[in-house]
């Protein structure tokens, strides 16, 4: 064992630090709730509203004492112990491990998929190190249109790099396990020959020199089992994405820092831009399937906690590790993208409650499935302490006929600067660690510069942080529905994320916030009814819901986006001066890419197509070679009628070399002929 790969001696004191305050906080911030709403009788509803304001307040001051860690942190300059960098001799010296560089991906876009990953290897080529790293596309896509796609820019990227023997491209006929299936499959398959994997996303995009310090690190700490890098959203352009590639450069640095200092060791796996020990996942992190039906049995969805967790069992540590940069993903492009994602994410972590009390977890781990299940389940309680509060004015209003006024009114018997003092701290504990954020970005001058200069920055913080509080109670709906969908028993689909910048239909932003409207005006009308002087209390929340189908659309417009850009406003330092592997990649996502219309018919008809996919098919056919939608599929080719083949006679024509060869030339007879393409 070696001592600097475990967390140092003093992680005890950082996480009383932070876990202290925190508790404190909130035991401090329900009492005082309680002796406001003692001043009269304490109702039934008043005690429902402290017991989930108490579970709030605890989230938020977690939240906060952590970014205040993270804002020390970052201002002594001092990375977290526990971890051995290199020395300047180490540095530049050869890499000693083989490292692949994995990218498992689901029906996505090819184009941006391969720009990223042939400017993420000619990054790691420009470091001098690529003899170290292999790279591989690990397809799990469904339709076939995007495999043919996926095999013709694979062979593309291999010829522009000169990847043959070093980039490689596989899809799995069967999608048992999803994303974690997809890597385990991998590590079963190939992972003997490599040291570490780096875990890419589809949208992924990173420096080779981070990749190059990530490997180092690895090689240097021997018990350590993952290194997280935090990737930082850019390269889109709507309105709502600037505002979220602003937040995260503004505010997302304190956030990791304070992470880092006080979970060091014992920190969180986030599923990608994340550097793996091989032999220790393969080992100890393969994944259980869990009992019952989904949405809580089954596959779990949410792996990388569980991954992270089964790593830091088995003895190895896991690290965030802000200070490596580099790295890089992108938001998606407006609100109704943001919560479809959010919905995935959501029953996959609420699948970590049943995991919470498993045997030999470290206590940080579980620590980590209960923060990931109350990242979620915080928006329900927060609905539940809002109808609450309104019940309890309702109670007084109704029931309790000897105080006519709600608790919030302004009533001799009631604390009014008290109960301001209490919205007002709560409040301040949410903002301050943004104040933090820009502190640091104003204190660094050329950042500042970089983020349209000091002016424009804290403008625009102020304009971020309104328009995040309009929309903050729309995805409190969102979340509560998700949440309590889950536990109903509702299981979402997995589908591909939708990643391209495309401005919402006023008809559809109708359609999906139609509700929340409605809800925002029956709380209006509630508060109004019990006493007008709730109003001024819940508007944020009325206001972000009445406003909910414009600020959605607006936001999703990429017009916006560039205005806001012209203006200076929400720019990154990534935009202003992008980083060469960004550069790169946004020149070569521009490179048109003739697109696969129907992908039989493209694999019959193009030379190219043809040979490739045959030299890629695995050579056991399945299931699909012997079925009888084959054999309907062949005799429908053979009678030159394409056109009647069902969507299943096509995926099984597509998974059978014999098939394709042996009617390739029959079906080119009978069709007009096409000259071979090149992509």
């Amino acid at each position: 064992m070696h001592a600097h790969s475990f967390s140092p001696g003093t992680a005890g004191l950082r996480r009383a630090l932070v876990l202290g305050p925190a508790a404190l906080s909130t035991l401090v911030a329900t009492g005082e709730l309680v002796r406001l709403l003692s001043v009269r009788d304490f109702t039934l509803p008043e005690g429902v509203m402290t017991g989930l304001f108490a579970l709030c307040f605890a989230w938020i001051a977690l939240s906060f004492w952590a970014a205040v860690a993270g804002f020390v942190q970052t201002l002594l300059g001092k990375r977290p112990p526990g971890l051995r960098w290199p020395d300047a001799r180490e540095e530049a010296a050869p890499l000693t491990s083989r490292i692949a560089v994995v990218m498992p991906i689901h029906n996505e876009d090819p184009t941006s998929v391969f720009a990223n990953l042939q400017a993420t290897y000619e990054s790691v080529a420009a470091t001098g190190r690529l003899e170290s790293f292999d790279f591989y596309v690990l397809s799990d896509s469904t339709r076939l249109e995007a495999w043919v796609a996926e095999e013709l820019a694979w062979s593309e990227l291999c010829r522009r790099v000169g990847g043959q023997g070093r980039v490689f491209y596989r899809r799995r006929s069967d999608n048992t396990g999803k994303k974690a299936g997809n890597l385990a499959d991998f590590c079963e398959r190939w992972g003997r020959r490599y040291d570490f994997m780096v875990v890419l996303d589809a949208d992924s995009l990173m420096a080779g020199d981070t990749l190059v310090r990530m490997a180092r690190l690895m090689e240097l700490n021997p018990r350590v089992g993952i290194l997280q890098a935090p990737p930082l959203c850019v390269g889109r352009t709507t309105l709502f994405a600037r505002l979220q590639q602003f937040a995260g450069r503004v505010y997302g640095p304190v956030v990791a820092a304070g992470a880092a200092a006080w979970q060091l060791g014992e920190s969180n796996y986030w599923g990608h831009n994340a550097i793996l020990r091989v032999s220790a996942f393969t080992e100890h992190c393969g994944l259980p399937v869990l009992p019952g039906q989904q949405p809580f049995g089954g596959h779990i969805l949410s792996h990388d906690f569980v991954e992270a967790a089964l790593m830091r069992r088995a003895g190895y540590t896991v690290w965030l590790v802000p200070e490596l940069g580099g790295s890089y993903e992108q938001s998606p492009p407006h609100l109704l993208a943001y919560a479809q994602r959010d919905r995935r994410w959501c029953q996959g972590n609420l699948q970590h409650l049943g995991l919470v009390l498993a045997g030999g977890l470290h206590p940080s781990s579980r620590g980590h499935f209960l923060m990931g299940v109350m990242s979620y389940v915080a928006s329900p309680l927060w609905l539940l302490f809002l109808a609450a509060g309104l019940g309890a004015a309702l109670w007084d209003r109704f029931v309790a006929a000897e105080f006519p006024l709600g608790p919030l009114a302004e009533a001799p018997s009631f604390d009014v600067p008290g109960a301001l003092r209490l919205m007002s701290v709560s409040l301040a504990m949410l903002l301050l660690p943004k104040v933090f954020g820009l502190l640091l970005a104003l204190a660094d001058r050329e950042a500042a510069a970089r983020m349209g200069g000091r002016f424009r920055l804290v403008l625009g913080v102020l304009v971020e942080s309104v328009v995040s509080t309009l929309l903050a109670p729309v995805m409190m709906l969102f979340q509560s529905h998700f949440v309590f969908g889950t536990i109903l028993g509702y299981r979402v689909s997995w589908s591909s994320q939708q990643r391209g910048d495309e401005a919402l239909p006023w008809a559809e932003a109708a359609r999906r916030h139609a509700v929340h409207v409605g809800v925002g005006v029956g709380v209006a009308a509630v508060a109004f009814g019990v006493n007008p002087g709730l109003l001024p209390w819940l508007a944020p929340v009325v206001a972000g819901l009445l406003l909910s189908i414009p600020l959605t659309v607006w936001t999703s417009r990429a017009s916006w986006g560039e205005k806001t850009a012209r203006l200076g406003l929400f720019l990154i330092p990534e935009e202003s001066a992008p980083p060469p592997v960004l550069v790169r990649a946004t020149e070569l996502a521009r490179n048109e890419v003739e697109p696969v219309e129907d992908a039989l018919e493209r694999v019959l008809q193009d030379d190219r197509a043809h040979a490739l996919h045959l030299a890629l098919l695995e050579s056991s056919t399945g299931a699909e070679g012997t079925s009888l939608t084959l054999a309907s599929a062949r005799r429908k080719l053979m009678e030159g009628a394409p056109e009647r083949l069902s969507p299943q006679e096509k995926a099984a024509v597509m998974l059978d070399a014999e098939t394709l060869a042996e009617v390739r030339g029959q079906y080119m007879a009978s069709q007009k002929p096409v000259p071979a393409t090149s992509v």
